[in-house]
């Protein structure tokens, strides 16, 4: 149990306040709603004493205090730049020594309007200055990365920039340089300052030293409107602020809200914006004729789909519906509706992969278990990452786990092919190859019982103790070492432990299942963090084949009755196709409906979502822009981006999130919800026709949180390889790939990573492969080129290809039909 917090109580400008102990004199006089200025403070770094523009008088000391250093004590007595001559004539010095050097080009400067130096100035400034000698100057601006320019003469030296890089982010590559008057923020020649966090050093810059090279000289804060938002670049469900000027979005920043992002985003959610205003956006509804895509009225293009679905039911063929994880919550629940009731179908599916018995039972137990929070993860003493590369992946929580671990001193462990970022972070990396994650797992779990740790079922002991397990242990190349003191770090945790699984885990038959039984055991937290921002509100909504909404399950008689009386009209009783099931049966459905989704380039066989929809005898989809898949459709309904439209979206803690409209929809789009609400009215089935009756449904459709219980484990296939395919394939995508939604991000993507296959070292000498050398990887489903990279952070016979690099796709090379991808490596 934590122990009891001691307050003490200080007069600070004679008003007295009890703070607890160790709080920072300028945190104490937030309480009094004093305000003491600053520069280098920052609530979410530690302390420096850089600027000293915080200083104050305490009665007792010979000399000012920086407030931002001093830790309050009891009886202390404070006084500010308000009731202080000493405070006052410091502060004043310490402005007059700033401005010396720094430029008075204020209506120019990128910062202006909102600078703290100019309100500080203004506020407890001199009035004059006496320097009258020629200021500084420095080449500018210094391009320290293709995102963040550097005009150095504006730098005070505050540190926040690099100290949001070591504390922080962990990318240590911006740093300042020389001593005294010479000192200067600066990056190493041979080393530009890579990281996927680096616009948070432009928002944190008191002055306009640090700019961003998008939004430069492109507005002032007084010509923007400004809309809070959130996210939907991925789950963590960071709160921006979307700030627009005639009608377009010029800048995003990062909204602060402690129990989320705090005050961070990551590079993609700041500047991965461009594709809202793209030129290439669908703006009106399309139909093919002759082979050409023709626009036409919403009522014309409504009546079309109408009467192909019409024909379909009359006929007696399957309708299904795809969604791919992207749709706000509202979205996703309308499209669920939709297809039960329009559709008349339960082949429903977000998930851009073939699903699994496995996972459906987890999913089931994970929309129905009460989830948890950033602030758990964040006060964990054990957390294991399975199947997720979570800075690529969810980047704000990477950034909160290496919180844990290097301010709060927790362990964490990561279990998969290849070494993250957060096992480079100082993290423990369990290396096996795809498909052997259960072995590990299993391997903890039998551990465990040893010690007499754990509450195990007896079809768990079972499954422990049992050949495939055993085998596949050796299968991970995992030493009984990191198996025991993964095992031991489980025992001491307990309940402070939290396992975290990736989607991508459940694609290693078994591993979802053991995840999931290893937390219930143990009583530590089980948290799923999928890659999309619509996964979440997705799984809620019932967009799965077995699902319905809030966690109901088709096959249950009490589960449909009350969406039935609530929808009016009977709910199928029998579990639908998956994603892949629907794309292999594409040829026997009468209407297949794409919700921002792309199955021909999002599927996990680009072959078979390709091919498939080629066969689609009538194919609607709902897009922002032209994909792959849309192009083969008969009907393309434009759909407005999440900046254009009112919704919510669940992050993956389970936190449902409004957002707002910060621009107008592109010509005559409309949100999902609002054209599948559209088609149902004229299609004659009673659906709601305004956001707020659809959000009462939602409601209405809530369930309180109920207890969890082990799952099944099916059976565990092992890892065959063979003298033509010596290889497992990993793949999955990096945060900043070649997708739609970095369409004209073009900054952006000039920081992402050039095309490469990543080998381990013994493998690469073995085929005599060097960094740089041009390589094949080939599997039965297709082959892929590029160049080398070779690293210690890979398990072996294992072979990394990003799945949507620009020129190499991972997911050109995967088999669907195969819960492990085998492929052969060989130097060109």
């Amino acid at each position: 149990m934590a122990a009891e917090t001691k307050n003490v109580t200080l007069q600070i400008d004679g008003r007295d306040v009890t703070v607890p102990a160790g709080t920072l004199i300028i945190r104490a006089a937030e309480h009094t709603d004093v305000y003491i200025p600053r520069f280098c403070d920052h609530p979410y770094l530690a302390p420096l004493g850089a600027c000293r523009q915080c200083l104050v008088e305490v009665e007792g000391q010979r000399k000012p205090l920086t407030a931002c250093t001093t830790p309050v004590a009891e009886g202390m007595v404070v006084k500010t730049q308000w009731t202080s001559e000493m405070a006052r004539d410091s502060q004043e010095g310490v402005l007059e020594l700033l401005l010396i050097n720094h430029p008075l080009d204020c209506p120019m400067c990128d910062k202006g309007g909102e600078c703290p130096l100019q309100d500080q100035a203004l506020a407890y400034g001199p009035g004059g200055s006496r320097f009258i000698d020629p200021k500084r100057r420095f080449v500018k601006p210094v391009a320290i990365s293709p995102l963040v320019y550097l005009d150095r003469e504006r730098c005070v030296l505050c540190a926040r920039c690099t100290r949001f890089a070591s504390e922080i982010s962990g990318d240590p590559f911006i740093e300042l340089f020389e001593r005294g008057a010479l000192e200067q923020v600066a990056i190493f020649s041979d080393e530009p300052y890579r990281s996927v966090f680096s616009g948070n050093v432009i928002q944190i810059c008191p002055v306009g030293a640090l700019t961003s090279a998008r939004f430069r000289f492109k507005a002032r804060p007084f010509d923007m409107a400004s809309q809070k938002s959130v996210c939907n670049l991925c789950a963590s469900g960071c709160n921006t602020i979307l700030q627009s000027r005639r009608d377009q979005i010029v800048r995003v920043l990062a909204e602060d809200n402690a129990d989320v992002n705090e005050v961070w985003l990551c590079d993609k959610g700041r500047f991965g914006h461009a594709y809202i205003q793209r030129p290439e956006r669908i703006s009106e509804p399309l139909v093919r004729k002759e082979g050409e895509f023709v626009p036409v009225s919403w009522a014309e293009a409504i009546g079309i789909v109408i009467d192909a679905i019409h024909s379909a039911r009359r006929a007696g063929r399957r309708t299904a519906a795809l969604s791919g994880g992207r749709l706000a919550d509202e979205d996703a629940y309308a499209l669920s509706r939709f297809a039960r009731t329009v559709l008349g179908t339960n082949d429903v599916d977000f998930r851009s992969r073939a699903g699994s018995a496995e996972e459906d039972e987890v999913l089931g137990r994970i929309v129905r278990a009460p989830g948890i929070t950033y602030t758990d993860l964040e006060q964990a003493k054990v957390i294991i990452v399975l199947g997720s590369d979570l800075q690529q992946e969810s980047p704000i929580v990477f950034l909160r786990i290496r919180k844990a671990a290097t301010r709060h001193g927790a362990v964490v462990y990561e279990v998969g092919g290849r070494r993250t970022a957060l096992g480079s972070a100082g993290g423990h990396s369990i290396l096996c190859p795809p498909g052997t994650e259960p072995g590990v797992l299993l391997g903890v779990a039998a551990e465990l019982g040893k010690r007499g740790v754990g509450d195990w079922s007896q079809a768990m002991r079972g499954a422990l103790d049992g050949p495939s397990a055993s085998a596949l242990r050796e299968q991970s190349h995992s030493t009984s070492e990191q198996i025991g003191a993964l095992a031991g770090a489980l025992a001491a945790a307990g309940a402070d432990a939290v396992v975290l699984c990736g989607d991508r885990l459940a694609q290693a038959p078994g591993a979802l299942a053991a995840a999931w039984n290893l937390a219930e055991a143990t009583g530590a937290r089980f948290a799923w963090i999928p890659r999309r921002s619509g996964a979440r509100g997705a799984l809620w909504a019932g967009l799965h084949p077995s699902l319905l909404p809030a966690g109901r399950r088709v096959e249950e008689a009490a589960d449909r009755r009350e969406l039935e009386q609530l929808w009016g009209v009977p709910v199928s009783p029998t579990p639908g196709l998956d994603t892949h099931a629907i794309l292999e049966a594409v040829g026997e459905l009468g209407v297949l409906f794409l919700a921002g989704v792309d199955p021909a380039a999002d599927f996990g066989d680009a072959t078979l979502g390709a091919r498939a929809l080629d066969g689609a005898p009538f194919l609607v989809a709902q897009d922002l822009f032209f994909t792959s898949s849309s192009r083969k459709a008969h009907v393309v309904l434009p759909a407005a981006a999440s900046a254009e439209r009112e919704g919510t979206l669940t992050d993956w803690e389970v936190r449902p999130q409004p957002f707002g409209a910060a621009v107008s929809p592109a010509g005559v789009s409309r949100p999902d919800w609002e054209i599948l609400s559209l088609i149902a009215n004229e299609a004659g089935v009673a659906f709601p026709r305004t956001l707020d009756e659809l959000r009462r449904e939602m409601v209405a459709l809530q369930r309180p949180t109920e207890e969890t219980s082990p799952v099944s484990l099916p059976p565990l296939p092992m890892r065959r390889l063979d003298e033509h395919h010596p290889f497992t394939l990993l793949t999955y995508p990096l945060l900043l790939d070649a997708g739609t939604m970095l369409l004209g991000a073009t900054e952006l993507l000039d920081t992402a990573d050039q095309p490469f296959v990543e080998l381990g070292r013994a493998d690469a000498e073995r085929l005599g492969i060097s960094v740089g050398d041009r390589v094949r990887v080939a599997s039965a489903c297709g082959r892929i080129e590029g160049p080398a990279r070779v690293t210690t952070g890979m398990a072996d016979r294992c072979v990394f290809v990003p799945a949507a690099q620009f020129g190499v796709r991972g997911t050109a090379l995967l088999d669907a039909g195969e819960p492990v991808t085998l492929v052969r490596v060989e130097k060109l």
